[in-house]
Parts: structure tokens; C-alpha cells; sequence
């Protein structure tokens, strides 16, 4: 069998091709092809851009396609006609068509955003999810959310379908360390800015706790990729009277092992659409005190009151947690020590043997 494994990817690089994304997707695929690579694979990856453009990432020729966002229908129709050969589908999201004897990959119910209606919900998963249980050989989903879900709506094709890999961690990168010792308790916030990776759910209890606890601080380790949600951000800090208090970074992935490690607290506060968050992951291997959301895949990494908090995502919840942990170091302490031991259950290897065995079977050399 030819060794050519092409991954469609909605952008693994801008959409100038210039520089990597930043983002949970983009991370695994990047996983995936440097395991794909040492099993003797040749991969490609095919992506949307504002034009035509082919390149290099590590090693790997990414080829983009000229797109536009209101119809990118049509550019998946082009890719599909461009690239010979098998392919593996890094998103369900990203189209409705897949080849016979593919795998593609669910990173999470998506569908539950709180502004859909029930139509609106019934429409999206009849679009993708029914499409790929019907035509791909393999849905690969990164939690147990996405399998009962689907085993509800379709138990026929959900049980034959799916396979349940969860996310992974690195723990030769991330473990648990010492604490600098500081006056200042910090709550680290290490997600994107948008409504679903609960930023606004965070922003709203920022003040009163400030107000309240004079120790406390907060950190927002945030990427670049989006310059209006950016934008936003500083105006907010701005204009909160203690923004003293309200730290940002922007780190690279090989940073992110010292920004873990200089925090206390971990708010994971996800709203909609979460699979098992690598953040969350990252957050227990490094021991610390985490508080996530009862939200999609977070469910099969907390158990409430074990290695972490797990609340429902409200203000309410999320003030009453942090106020909890602020002032309970002992608390903090228990917590964090229990999040590295499950984060065994996650390390980057048995992620890998789970993915060889799945590869081998669907795509075999």
C-alpha cells in the first residue's frame, strides 16, 4: 500500500501560510503527524488560505487552498479533487463527504451552544455526525461525551463507529514542581479568549474577588492568533481599578511548564464545546488545583472533589469555587497531588500505542 497519508486540516498555518496556529487542533494533528512519520508514513497536510500557496512545516509540505469563509463547501470540494490517495480527516467539523476506509476525528459535542435551538442542534449533528458515522470507516473521538451522545441519537451506527482516544499529556514536560514562594496567590487562566473557553464566565468574578483578596492575582496566558479578541481584552484590563492584578503572557508551547508553574489555582471554565482539554491535562500532570467546568470531555478527566473541583458554569459556582480554594491552601495541596497521579492515565504514550494500533488497522502500509 502507498505510504502517502494526506491530513485535511481547516489551518494548521495562518491563512498566509507564515506562521503555525495555535490551538488544541492544531496541537494534535502536529502529534499525530510526527507519530504517523515514525511509523514510515509520508504526510502532507491540505489546508484553507487567502490564496494558493505551498510550503514546509517541520519537515511536513503543507499545501494551501484559496478560501472563503461563506462558502468553504467549495473549497474542501477542491482539496478533495486535488489530493489523490487516502486521507485522515483531523475534524468532523470540516466538511459532510469523506472516502470509504478513512478515519476522521471528533474533538467534541460542539452542538450544545447555549444560543442553539433544538432545530438548530438536530441540523448540525445530521449534517456531520450522521454523514461521518455513515461514510468514514472510523470516527476517532478525543471523550466519552462525543460516544453517548452519538450512541443516543444513532446507536446503530455510533457502537461500530466510534473509538473513544483520549487527549494526551507530556509528563516529561510537565510535572509537578515547586512553587516560588510569593506573597501573592495567582489564578491561572490558560485558554483562548472566546465565549465557548468561558473567558467571559472568568471576567465577570474578576473584580469582586480582587476587591475581596488583596493576596490574589490573576494570569492570562493567551495566544496572538486573534487581534480583536486581543483588542478586547486590553480595553477590559484596562479599565478595571486593579488591573495591577491582571497579568498576561504570551507564551510559546515550550514555555508553558513555568507558567503552570508559577500559578496556585487553574481555571479550566468552559462554556461549550470542550473535549479533554490539554489544558486541563497540562494543568494536572503539574499538580495543581483545578477548577473545571462540568462541560463535555472535562467530565472524564475531574472527579469532583478528587483531583479537582467540577462545577456547572455559572458565576456562581465559579466565585464560590475560587473563594473555596483561595482559602484553603491544605485544600489547594490535596487536589493537586491527586491531579498528577490521574494524570498517568494521560501520558503521551498510551496516547500514541492507542493511535499505532488504530493506524495500522485502517491504514496499513
Amino acid at each position: 500500500m502507498a505510504r502517502e497519508l494526506a491530513i485535511f486540516v481547516p489551518n494548521l498555518l495562518d491563512w498566509d501560510g507564515r506562521k503555525p496556529v495555535i490551538g488544541g487542533l492544531e496541537r494534535y494533528v502536529r502529534a499525530l503527524a510526527e507519530l504517523l512519520t515514525a511509523m514510515g508514513y509520508e504526510v502532507s497536510f491540505h489546508q484553507n488560505a487567502r490564496r494558493d500557496f505551498q510550503t514546509t512545516h517541520r519537515g511536513w509540505p503543507v499545501y494551501g487552498y484559496q478560501a472563503d469563509l461563506q462558502h468553504l463547501n467549495l473549497t474542501i470540494e477542491r482539496i478533495e479533487k486535488s489530493v489523490p490517495g487516502r486521507v485522515l480527516y483531523s475534524s468532523i467539523l470540516q466538511q459532510v463527504a469523506y472516502r470509504p476506509g478513512s478515519i476522521c476525528i471528533s474533538h467534541g459535542v460542539w452542538w450544545e451552544h447555549p444560543g442553539f435551538s433544538p432545530a438548530q442542534a438536530r441540523a448540525y449533528y445530521e449534517s456531520f455526525v450522521a454523514a461521518a458515522l455513515t461514510q468514514a470507516r472510523l470516527v476517532v473521538s478525543c471523550d466519552y461525551n462525543f460516544l453517548n451522545v452519538a450512541r443516543a441519537i444513532y446507536p446503530n451506527l455510533a457502537n461500530h463507529k466510534v473509538q473513544v482516544i483520549p487527549n494526551f499529556v507530556d509528563r516529561e514536560r510537565f510535572y509537578p514542581c515547586e512553587k516560588e514562594r510569593g506573597q501573592r496567590i495567582r489564578v491561572l487562566y490558560p485558554r483562548r479568549l472566546v465565549l465557548e473557553r468561558g473567558f467571559t464566565l472568568l471576567q465577570a468574578v474578576i473584580p469582586e474577588l480582587l476587591a475581596a483578596y488583596p493576596e490574589l492575582e490573576f494570569q492570562f496566558a493567551i495566544d496572538t492568533n486573534t487581534p480583536r479578541y486581543l483588542e478586547a481584552f486590553h480595553a477590559w484590563r484596562q479599565g478595571e481599578t486593579h488591573n495591577e492584578r491582571i497579568l498576561y503572557c504570551h507564551p510559546d508551547f515550550e514555555a508553558m511548564p513555568d507558567v503552570y508553574a508559577a500559578a496556585d489555582i487553574v481555571v479550566i471554565p468552559t462554556i461549550f464545546s470542550e473535549g479533554t482539554s490539554f489544558s486541563c491535562l497540562e494543568a494536572m500532570a503539574m499538580g495543581k488545583a483545578i477548577i473545571a467546568t462540568n462541560v463535555g470531555g472535562l467530565t472524564n478527566l475531574i472527579i469532583d472533589n478528587y483531583n479537582g473541583l467540577l462545577i456547572h458554569p455559572t458565576t456562581e459556582y465559579l466565585s464560590q469555587a475560587l473563594r473555596f480554594l483561595i482559602e484553603h491552601p491544605q485544600e489547594r495541596a490535596r487536589l493537586g497531588k491527586n491531579a498528577a497521579a490521574s494524570a498517568r492515565a494521560f501520558d503521551r504514550r498510551l496516547w500514541e500505542a492507542r493511535w499505532r494500533q488504530v493506524i495500522s488497522k485502517v491504514y496499513p502500509l
